[in-house]
């Protein structure tokens, strides 16, 4: 499958599922309170972390890897069910301590309930990532879509049944349980189905550093959960939830359609000996042109998306989205950064990458949590400055990549962005004194994109050739 068509069908998987999870957000933050997002987010975090490690990079290993047989598959699957169960078993027996912390048995609940999942998700984990490494996205986007489908309903469900925070961990449930059967359901003939001794070291040495970094990366969101509810309560954890999970937006849209795809690409350029710093710098100019605008318009009108999307009870997240959004202009030279030192074969370095920005980042949040809620979104500021300083440093070191070399990549998306905000801040002049919230949003939606469209097309940026590529295709279809 061409690379093209790969983003293609993921890309459309992806909005589908987005438009599914933003219907969810908005009927159950209409239905459940803050607090009781609050109290299924501190278990969510505790299983977050837990579900990060339990991947232990067995996927990456299995993707990346040259050449791919039946007693590596074997071996995964091994350490694959031993971390997982091993994990479950842990959830299990220590969710009551954490509902004796926060003084509250309904995180007990919840964190019993989720820890079921670790049980069942060994036995679909091994098929998705043969399934990525053969690029197998159509089937990848029917599971992932069937899942974020399931979520909605039985999530809507549930709450309207009044089982109240309990009803999001029902609809996680029955994601992963849907995710499994139409895995197993697609699942690449001549894949072994019992466990295997005989690469077990390798699978292990490699995955022990992927694993890591992943759960250092991810664990910390995880981490600032539990350090804000601690220090802020359960009802402004579920401020700051509602205001992070809006900023991810992005990862949702448009990053989580090119993820999966990034580390095969990189893979296979690899194994083709291919300039893997300059394909990099292809990849960071493609996808600042989208993210830096992006982060512009959700900053200079967070208060009216988070108005719009969750109604007046959680207006207090939107100053929080704000300084999250500030960060997020940031993200463009480092978003795929870790792939691209796996692909390379050196996830030694890749942790440390991690470790070193994300230590900072825990470090800035412990130091202002206590402030406030807009204050401990700073510590995200911290974490992606500190990410573009190191990623530059082991660019240059890895791969010969100067520092200007980035900034000719991004040159066209932060000239989109400030003619961007010009435009915005046009629109708002206009519409002061227009009492829809939607309707501002709307205007402010039809500027941003046309100032994005015409910048583009001004700039001649490479994806230019992609726009015309689908308008070619339309027509031909017309």
């Amino acid at each position: 499958m061409s690379l093209r068509k790969s983003f293609a069908i993921f890309f459309s998987a992806k909005y589908v599922e987005l438009l599914l999870g933003v219907i969810s957000s908005l009927i159950l933050a209409r239905l459940l309170s803050p607090e009781e997002f609050g109290i299924y987010s501190i278990a969510a975090s505790v299983v977050i972390m837990g579900y990060l490690f339990r991947n232990f990079g067995v996927g990456q290993y299995i993707v990346q890897i040259e050449k791919l047989n039946d007693g590596i598959l074997r071996s995964a699957f091994a350490v694959t069910l031993i971390i997982s169960w091993s994990i479950g078993l842990f959830l299990l027996a220590s969710a009551p301590l954490l509902g004796d912390f926060y003084s509250n048995p309904g995180i007990t609940k919840v964190l019993r309930f989720l820890s079921l999942n670790f049980f069942l998700l060994p036995f679909g984990a091994i098929a998705d990532a043969v399934l990525r490494r053969n690029m197998a996205f159509e089937k990848l986007a029917i599971i992932n879509v069937s899942a974020a489908f399931t979520t909605l309903v039985v999530g809507v469900t549930a709450a309207s049944m009044g089982a109240s925070y309990l009803s999001i961990a029902w609809a996680s449930n029955a994601s992963t349980v849907m995710s499994i059967l139409l895995t197993l359901y697609f699942r690449p003939s001549g894949l072994p189905w019992l466990p295997g001794l005989s690469h077990l070291r390798e699978v292990w040495n490699f995955g022990l550093k992927v694993g890591v970094m992943d759960l250092v990366n991810r664990g910390s969101d995880a981490a600032t959960e539990l350090i804000v509810g601690h220090a802020q309560g359960l009802a402004s954890l579920g401020m700051y939830s509602r205001a992070y999970g809006t900023f991810w937006l992005f990862e949702y849209a448009f990053t989580q359609g090119i993820r999966p795809v990034i580390l095969p690409y990189l893979s296979r350029a690899k194994h083709a000996q291919a300039d893997l710093g300059e394909l990099y710098i292809g990849i960071v100019t493609l996808t600042s042109i989208f993210l830096i605008p992006f982060f512009v318009f959700m900053g200079l009108n967070a208060a009216d998306i988070i108005y719009v999307m969750y109604g007046d009870q959680w207006t207090a997240a939107g100053p929080v989205l704000q300084v999250l959004c500030i960060a997020g202009l940031f993200f463009a030279p480092t978003i795929f950064f870790e792939q691209l030192m796996i692909a390379q074969g050196r996830p030694g370095q890749g942790l440390r990458y991690i470790v070193i920005s994300q230590a900072l980042r825990m470090i800035a949040l412990l130091a202002l949590v206590g402030i406030s809620l807009r204050a401990a979104a700073v510590a995200l500021i911290v974490w992606a400055l500190v990410k573009v300083v190191l990623a530059l440093l082991m660019a240059h070191q890895h791969f010969g990549l100067r520092p200007q070399a980035f900034l000719k990549a991004l040159w066209p998306a932060i000239m989109t962005a400030v003619f961007l905000a010009l435009g915005i801040w046009g629109v708002a002049e206009a519409t002061a004194n227009w009492e829809s919230a939607v309707f501002k949003l709307m205007a402010m939606a039809l500027c941003a994109i046309l100032v994005w469209m015409t910048s583009v097309f001004a700039f001649d940026h490479p994806i230019t050739v992609e726009i015309r590529v689908v308008f070619q295709n339309i027509k031909s279809r017309l």
